[in-house]
């Protein structure tokens, strides 16, 4: 299992790829969170919609629905993206995540290793992404997110 943070990581890059490329793909995103209680009562999150493009590629970089969630409270907590959430009580709780945007802080920290050692460390330290001496933008997105990058163009 990976660490929350470092799936955190992975779906930053992801949607700052999608801001760029594609905003309305990524301001479109609803993604719906079902917990459910299973054997023992412990708690299990699965995602509801898997037909969306965007969603397969999340759970690509993720192994399962309770990552994401988890790796998308994270982002959302630490401000580097914005979003709407919202509780539904159906036959099971549900939570609702929409409206996705990566933020002006989240924005500048990945943009931000471009200008020195320092900015590397940072990304480093919170997101458990190691970066190369010479890496740009380009080449962490190409490096974390290519494959999916490379699917969604086709």
């Amino acid at each position: 299992m990976k660490p929350i943070k470092t799936t955190a990581g992975k779906i930053l890059l992801y949607f700052y790829h999608l801001q760029r490329r594609d905003f309305l793909k990524l301001n479109d995103l609803v993604l719906v969170f079902q917990k459910k209680n299973i054997i023992g009562g412990e708690k299990q999150i699965k995602i509801i919609d898997k037909d969306n493009s965007v969603i397969q590629n999340l759970l690509k970089i993720s192994n399962n629905g309770n990552e994401i969630y988890n790796a998308l409270v994270y982002l959302r907590d630490k401000k580097f993206i914005e979003v709407i959430a919202g509780n539904y009580l159906l036959e099971e709780y549900q939570e609702h995540f929409q409206k996705f945007r990566v933020s002006a802080l989240g924005i500048d920290m990945i943009e931000g290793i471009e200008r020195g050692k320092e900015e590397k460390s940072k990304f480093n330290i919170i997101f458990n992404i190691k970066l190369a001496e010479n890496m740009n933008v380009e080449s962490l997105l190409k490096t974390e997110v290519g494959s999916l990058i490379k699917a969604s163009l086709v």
